[in-house]
């Protein structure tokens, strides 16, 4: 199973129609618009966003004249699904505020947009919703026969899709006949739809959240032949609900052609225990020295430490074939790079004590300064367990006390390494210690690498 990028997926996301419906509406509803009791713009309101974003039910002709004759004969916002669903949305994510009968956009609203794990947080919210109220049976939306709705057929349905190879597009028969484990229940006051209908009208509901992708192509003219294929975003949405209830699903395939970038950066939000077999692929398709090669251009400079951190668990899985190439990255002018080879070389168990003293002693507060790096989060929290765990580096010795600030300096992450360890170091002398040696590095000039 493959996946682009989160930030690649977010702007899929932001595309997708809902989403992508519901953030315009929040945008329209600036600076404020009335909203009745129920939340819902007023109908002289809800016809000019119809209009503007182009939300016209799916059966209506394209002609002016017969929307416009539409849209006069509307008497309620709740006869238009295509404005009350992303509308709802936008409520349900907190893209529009309702405060004293008025709805505006979150103040916040164009900051949020341009997080991707934001973006995909709306998403996924808004496809979970999808699941839990798509109807199969259109003529009973509010009191449906057991086994017609989204919860009842649409998790083996995406679990089938998901399990499949990329790119698979079976048709409803074959979903129904391959992925569903049980006929469709039947009432003896109402028959119910097809199985197939069933399936379609609950795939055509989630396919406004972008997850799947229906494409009618009449095999005559008499058939109307309907494929599914789930999208990267819908193979995005169901590993994340297998993952929340302790479903295995593992990104693997994409991961060995991954540029080094991509595979560094997916590898360090993996569980500690999937990363080996998922190196082994990548570095079997480049080999050592490829790897190597490929791996160093992409953690060069500031704010790279966890991505040096995990280059440096690969390496060290292949470090016995790389040792020249490994010692003569000591001397990179690129501070960042000697640490990475420091690091794997001192990790890799071809040192004896007097090499690993030796290479302590040169490069042992850069490695503790990536060490660090790589362990804190943006507001530093978490940094004082770090500190205090039983494997912590010696920090106070390696870094603090005998370390050069000019060497310190030549490494990229140095000041914001300092000044956190200056905010959250328990220790009162090493937190004072930091600050010096930060002030320091300030008065040297901008940090860069050597």
């Amino acid at each position: 199973m493959s996946l682009p990028p989160t930030d690649v997926l977010a702007r899929v996301a932001l595309d997708s129609p809902l989403l992508c419906d519901a953030l315009s509406l929040a945008r329209w509803s600036a600076p404020s618009i009335p909203v009745t009791s129920g939340g819902v713009p007023g109908i002289d309101d809800a016809r000019a966003a119809i209009s503007r974003f182009s939300l016209w039910p799916h059966d209506l002709p394209g002609h002016l004249d017969q929307r416009v004759s539409w849209l006069g004969a509307l008497h309620s916002v709740a006869d238009v699904a295509h404005f009350v669903v992303p509308w709802s949305a936008a409520l349900r994510l907190g893209l529009v505020r309702i405060d004293d009968s008025l709805a505006r956009p979150d103040p916040d609203l164009e900051r949020r947009v341009r997080d991707p794990e934001q973006v995909l947080e709306w998403w996924f919210h808004e496809f979970e919703h999808t699941i839990a109220h798509a109807r199969g049976d259109l003529s009973r939306p509010h009191d449906p026969v057991p086994g017609t709705t989204g919860p009842d057929l649409l998790p083996e349905v995406l679990r089938f899709l998901y399990e499949a190879p990329d790119g698979h597009r079976p048709d409803l028969d074959t979903l129904a006949l391959e992925a569903l484990s049980g006929p469709v229940p039947r009432t003896a006051s109402a028959e119910t739809p097809h199985t197939t209908d069933l399936l379609l009208n609950v795939l055509w509901q989630l396919s406004d959240t972008g997850a799947v992708a229906l494409d009618h192509a009449p095999e005559d003219k008499s058939v109307d032949r309907c494929t599914v294929e789930l999208t990267a975003l819908g193979r995005h949405g169901v590993r994340r609900l297998l993952l929340e209830v302790g479903i295995h699903a593992p990104i693997v395939d994409t991961l060995a052609e991954a540029c080094a970038s991509r595979f560094l950066d997916a590898l360090a939000v993996l569980p500690f225990e999937e990363r080996s077999p998922e190196a082994a692929q990548w570095l079997d398709r480049r080999g050592p020295q490829e790897a190597l090669r490929q791996i160093t251009e992409v953690v060069r400079g500031p704010g790279l430490a966890l991505r040096r951190w995990v280059a440096a668990q690969v390496l060290n899985t292949t470090s016995s074939e790389l040792e020249p190439r490994l010692r003569a990255l000591l001397t990179s002018p690129h501070s960042t790079e000697a640490c990475l080879s420091a690091m794997v070389l001192l990790s890799s168990g071809m040192l004896d004590q007097r090499g690993i003293d030796r290479l302590l002693a040169e490069y042992g507060p850069w490695v503790v300064i990536d060490m660090v790096a790589a362990a804190m989060s943006p507001d530093g929290s978490g940094l004082t367990s770090f500190l205090t765990a039983e494997d912590s580096p010696d920090v106070h010795r390696l870094l603090l006390v005998d370390a050069d600030p000019v060497v310190l300096g030549a490494h990229p992450d140095a000041l914001a390494v300092l000044e956190a360890l200056a905010r959250h170091h328990p220790v009162p002398e090493a937190a004072a210690r930091s600050w010096e040696l930060a002030d320091r590095i300030r008065a040297f000039g901008r940090p860069t690498e050597r």
